[in-house]
């Protein structure tokens, strides 16, 4: 067993978050699509109804605000966490045939938990202001400060947020292991109680965001030491109406800087997933698909296709894993767990 220092004290304060007017979020969040989280639309996964529990009353002097005030300077918390056991770098595995009993005996926390973006951006602000990793929490972890949420952080919020976790995690990581999901939406809300406990996991999801968008910000995880990086991007690329050469040119220029800032990291680059979207279909992005398949293996990298498991007999997302033909529900989500569990 180790003693952790999981938060070190940072050596200067967190810049302040603006306050922010929620009519606001259109026009400084030029990245975000409709589909993923504009006007506080949420895209965490629906429960299904056997997991449905009525959220506790909170007296108004628990309500948390639902103005975006500036984080405070972190302070020194030590925590403990077991030795982990050391992860073999290699090649790749195929994803073995799925397992129902092994995706849906996955346990999913039936407790109250953030619902839309603003809510869930408050739970981690709480967590990181209280010197604790997001995602080792539980989901219910800080109601106070979020169960009341309402205004919307920009995009720029989100991502200031994310290099504080990331700049906390790189001073207190020490001899653990790292592993950081890169990504948008489907990423954000990846279920934290599945992530094995064995290593620090560090989710860089941002709603709505592209590749440009995630090549612009790596930068936030140059003194973190990751063993593995997974990344899944390109959907909102092609919303926007960006070309597959664009979302190619992107993911490779990711891959490049990330073999260079981070030589020790195993990178699993994620297949795009299909949708049940008109405007998006099957056929280009299996054909783009097989063009990041390339890529990867032209670089190094890890691919890991999970087209086939994710698609219909017509090569759309199968409508028992999606909520809205885009976003993963619970059943979307165990199955893509399953996906990470097998690296």
């Amino acid at each position: 067993m180790n003693e952790l220092y999981l938060l070190a004290q940072l050596a200067e304060a967190v810049r302040a978050a603006l306050p922010l007017e929620p009519t606001a979020i259109a026009a400084v969040s030029p990245q975000t699509t409709e589909a993923e989280g504009a006007g506080g639309v949420s895209t965490q996964p629906t429960a299904i109804a056997t997991e449905a529990h009525a959220q506790p009353a909170f007296s108004p002097r628990q309500a948390a605000s639902n103005v975006l005030l500036p984080l405070q300077k972190l302070p020194v918390v030590l925590s403990s966490l077991p030795q982990p056991e050391p992860v073999p770098m290699g090649t790749m595995p195929q994803m073995s045939p799925i397992s129902t009993g092994l995706v849906d005996n996955l346990a999913y926390f039936a407790g109250p938990r953030p619902s839309s973006g603003s809510q869930l951006y408050h739970q981690r602000r709480a967590a990181l202001q209280a010197g604790q990793l997001y995602t080792r929490l539980a989901p219910d972890s800080f109601q106070a400060q979020w169960i009341n949420a309402q205004a919307q952080p920009t995009y720029e919020q989100w991502q200031q947020l994310l290099a504080q976790e990331a700049k906390a995690v790189g001073q207190g990581q020490g001899q653990n292991q790292l592993t950081v999901m890169l990504g948008d939406s489907l990423s954000l809300w990846l279920p934290p109680e599945w992530l094995p406990r064995h290593q620090f996991w560090l989710n860089q999801g941002i709603s709505g965001d592209t590749t440009a968008g995630i090549l612009n910000r790596l930068s936030a995880l140059d003194n973190t030491r990751p063993t593995t990086i997974h990344l899944m991007a390109g959907i909102n690329d092609l919303r926007h109406g960006a070309s597959n050469q664009t979302v190619l040119t992107n993911l490779s220029a990711i891959v490049q800087q990330l073999q260079q800032r981070h030589p020790q990291a195993e990178i699993v680059i994620y297949s795009i997933l299909p949708t049940r979207l008109p405007q998006l279909p099957s056929d280009r992005i299996a054909d783009l698909n097989q063009q990041i398949q390339s890529m990867t293996a032209q670089t190094g990298v890890n691919f890991l296709n999970l087209q086939p498991h994710f698609a219909d007999n017509q090569g759309g997302l199968r409508p028992d894993l999606t909520t809205d033909g885009l976003h993963l529900n619970l059943s979307g989500y165990r199955l893509w767990h399953h996906a990470i569990a097998q690296i």
